[in-house]
């Protein structure tokens, strides 16, 4: 029976511990530093409400998470957000983003008519985009591929805050390649993303699907974690267990967990974060443990906090708002998560997430939880006309948990990937190649693929 040690119990590694423990052929050791399993999957039960401590939902385009849920019985829990569309903030105002440019593929000049926060110029430019020369095809920042396409307002004010703020990172340092493939290949295909659209096969992540794009369980995410850890009753799970480095012996790898405590295994998935592989990689492979160090990651804080309806002089409208990195501002983005999903707070009760932290932003890791928390409220105060404090508030921090994918991500990748042949270690997780979920879903159960023959 082959032994695979599995380092990290997020979504990733509880995926691949799923996949390895369910033909009775492997013995399977998973390590969390932590006392809890699911990473950054987080559901707190609070006074009658579901409040996420981090993601709230899956990207169904991407269809590994839908696929494994489905796998695990909780079909029937699926839920579609029961409201739409979001607000952009400018000059320190909220408006209301078009449905036309919601896709960040605008087409449509009398929909772009109406929108107030885009001077005429502005307009004028998007709806020049067919007309602007495609690229070369090889990576840019998002901010230069958008800014390229349709003009330095439209990217400043929409495509980065969206697709950047997801990442929390710096729209000018972020690969498109890395993040958002399917754009480029868009652009590529038909010489312009607005020619895109005409196409039947063009659905590009982001552009307004049939269906749903996004769904979520009636309980909360956790429900998932729970669901996958009720499938690993023969793996041997050992909780704030964090191996110290990884040691390569004649028939496999050592974990050395401690100076006294070791145990050698057949292979390793690293399941962690690219730093801490990094420190486990350290005594076997200097040269990838030395890339890896090099993927740096920002620091967020997710600040929810509940209001009473009547707190506020206008109802919200929408399932949230965005932020544009110069505007002044503490908090990045905010969903409205009651409006947004059924069930998630009681009656006359409006439950809203701030997101505070981005690189070369706000830096979280030097504030209190009431520094956080007090930023959070006077912001959402001020933007939403409320005239009452919360009944509820709490803070959940990521510290150094969000991967910057930055120019040439995936080249890197590929360099680290090759320093590691012949090495029976698969990596997995966030850092390495997709970020959300679904992707992290992918790579566990592709690197458990991988020693299935084991």
């Amino acid at each position: 029976m082959a032994k695979i040690g599995i380092i990290g119990g997020g979504i990733a590694g509880l995926s691949a511990a799923y996949d390895l423990s369910r033909d009775g052929t492997h013995q399977v050791t998973l390590f969390e530093s932590s006392g809890r399993l699911g990473g950054k999957i987080l559901t707190h039960s609070i006074d009658g409400m579901i409040v996420e401590g981090g993601p709230d939902s899956i990207f169904t385009s991407k269809p590994w998470a839908v696929q494994l849920m489905t796998e695990l019985g909780l079909e029937s829990d699926f839920e579609e957000p029961i409201g739409g569309g979001f607000s952009v903030m400018t000059n320190g105002k909220l408006h209301a983003v078009p449905r036309a440019l919601a896709g960040l593929i605008p087409t449509a000049s009398t929909a772009l008519e109406s929108v107030g926060f885009l001077s005429a110029a502005a307009r004028k430019r998007i709806t020049s985009e067919h007309t602007v020369k495609k690229g070369s095809g090889e990576d840019e920042s998002v901010a230069s591929f958008f800014r390229r396409r349709f003009g330095k307002h439209f990217s400043k004010t929409l495509a980065e805050p969206l697709l950047a703020g997801i990442h929390a990172g710096d729209a000018e340092k972020l690969s498109m390649k890395a993040l958002y493939p399917t754009y480029i290949g868009l652009e590529q295909k038909h010489g312009s993303l607005s020619g895109a659209v005409s196409s039947p096969s063009a659905t590009p992540a982001g552009h307004a699907p049939k269906k749903a794009g996004f769904l979520t369980l009636r309980g909360g995410l956790a429900e998932l974690v729970t669901a996958l850890v009720q499938k690993l009753d023969s793996v041997d799970i050992r909780l704030s267990c964090s191996p110290k480095v990884l040691l390569q012996t004649e028939t496999g790898i050592k974990i050395q967990i401690s100076d006294s405590d070791s145990i050698e295994v057949d292979a390793v998935i690293l399941a962690v974060p690219a730093y801490a592989s990094a420190k486990l990689l350290s005594s076997i492979r200097q040269d990838a443990s030395i890339l890896l160090s090099g993927i740096r990651h920002a620091s967020t804080a997710v600040a929810t906090v509940a209001f009473r309806a009547s707190a506020f002089h206008r109802p919200l409208s929408g399932n949230g708002f965005l932020v544009p990195a110069d505007e002044d501002s503490d908090v990045t983005g905010c969903t409205y998560s009651s409006l947004k999903w059924a069930g998630r707070a009681p009656q006359e009760t409006i439950l809203i997430r701030a997101f505070m932290g981005r690189d070369g932003g706000l830096n979280i890791d030097t504030l209190s939880d009431d520094e956080i928390l007090t930023r959070a409220e006077s912001s959402l105060r001020r933007l939403l006309d409320a005239h009452e404090a919360p009944i509820m508030s709490r803070v959940d921090r990521w510290s150094n948990a969000m991967p910057q994918y930055e120019l040439g991500h995936l080249e890197l990748m590929d360099k680290i990937e090759s320093q590691l042949e012949g090495l029976p270690i698969q990596l997995a997780g966030t850092s390495y190649r997709g970020t959300g979920v679904p992707d992290c879903i992918r790579q566990g159960r592709e690197a458990a693929e991988r020693f299935k023959g084991l």
